[in-house]
């Protein structure tokens, strides 16, 4: 039976019982590359086409190359608008129930590389710790934020997982809120001294209640597959100049990878106006911000 007559956008009865949803196929997914700052990075992602699917925005750069010294605040929000991106890659995907039960879930990916407004000089994303507590800081800005009682609205990073095999520090890893129903999966890597690369895996299902009910109505390994593959199609291949800076640091830091384990940050919690310095937040200073 063909997919795309089983698996439909189209929603006429309700699914009862488990659902393995239908999504796009990796295998026909084509291969993008850049450079950026004269390195170059690849990765494959498929191509997914929603006739009359709102929130369906698909965003393809139409440069090549890009030296990436204007970034924007207008992309990402971050604490005081203290890290700005720029956007290069963007999909959105749906997974289908088979017939006639209509989208079930959604995953999407997003490339951005970023950087903080106000640079420091003496700070070389390209040094492990570095480039960890530049991560932390970025996400804090990001995620950081808290509920009107007080409490975190997101967990992360959770499950990190250093990439040893990458020319550069790289890492994966989650971040989660349960009360947003928002499960995002991270791998991110500095391209330069100043500016690291963030690829945005998220996914959610059509269903209701905790992770573990969601998972029990809906199946996420399809989605997750689908992260999986795209993240493993990452390469890097740094510039005559990256290459050369590399060497200069492996002869103080002989080894580039990041920490075997990264637990989660302290949240909520704030940024200071540089971006790269974590405030956390005393009780009454969680008051005054809630009111």
């Amino acid at each position: 039976m063909l997919d795309f007559i089983k698996y439909t956008r189209f929603k006429f009865r309700e699914h009862t019982g488990f659902c393995v949803p239908k999504g796009p196929n990796f295998h026909s997914a084509k291969k993008y590359t850049y450079r950026l700052q004269g390195s170059e990075v690849s990765f494959r992602a498929p191509t997914q086409y929603h006739f009359f699917r709102p929130g369906s925005e698909q965003l393809t750069s139409s440069w090549k190359e890009d030296n990436l010294e204007r970034l924007n605040t207008r992309d990402i929000k971050s604490y005081d608008d203290t890290w700005a991106s720029t956007a290069i890659f963007q999909r959105k995907y749906a997974f289908y129930g088979p017939w006639f039960t209509g989208e079930k879930a959604r995953a999407s990916l997003y490339i951005a590389a970023i950087s903080p407004v106000n640079q420091q000089h003496n700070l070389n994303f390209l040094h492990p710790r570095a480039f960890e507590a530049a991560v932390a800081a970025f996400l804090t800005a990001d995620y950081g934020h808290m509920h009107e009682d007080g409490s975190p609205d997101y967990l992360g990073p959770i499950d990190w997982e250093p990439f040893k095999q990458f020319p550069v520090p790289a890492a994966r890893f989650k971040v989660e809120s349960e009360c947003w129903s928002n499960r995002s999966t991270m791998f991110c890597f500095p391209i330069s001294s100043n500016r690291i690369l963030f690829f945005y895996l998220s996914h959610n299902q059509s269903a209701a209640g905790s992770f573990e009910k969601r998972n029990a109505a809906i199946s996420p390994k399809p989605a997750e597959e689908l992260i999986d593959n795209i993240i493993n199609s990452v390469t890097f291949t740094p510039s005559p100049e990256l290459a050369r800076e590399l060497a200069e640091i492996r002869k103080s830091c002989p080894d580039l990878s990041v920490s075997k384990e990264f637990p989660p940050l302290k949240w909520p919690a704030t940024v200071d106006e540089t971006g790269l310095n974590i405030v956390e937040m005393n009780e009454k200073q969680r008051k005054a911000l809630v009111g």
